[in-house]
């Protein structure tokens, strides 16, 4: 997905008043605006009280995230149950 668009979605999203979940099942790498698209979006729904999670994050991305120092910025949903935890 392009940058605009994905940036597009999130604001589409964050405007929805109420959690959000991003399916990352194919996904293995994120750019630099990607994720910045990202931290802003989990940063505004978290001041509306709302909550960011990101479902089937593959192991490459998950150490991508942790490479970038966020590691432990976002939620995971496990996709077999309603668990929460932080990358």
């Amino acid at each position: 997905m392009p940058t605009e668009e994905l940036r597009e979605t999130a604001i589409a999203a964050s405007v929805q008043k109420r959690d959000v979940t991003l399916d990352l099942n194919r996904v293995d790498h994120l750019d630099a605006s990607a994720l910045q698209i990202l931290l802003a979006l989990d940063t505004d729904l978290k001041n509306r009280g709302q909550k960011l999670r990101l479902a089937k994050v593959s192991e490459h991305l998950q150490k991508w995230f942790g490479f970038a120092g966020v590691d432990d910025w976002f939620l995971t949903a496990g996709h077999e149950n309603n668990d929460e935890k932080r990358l």
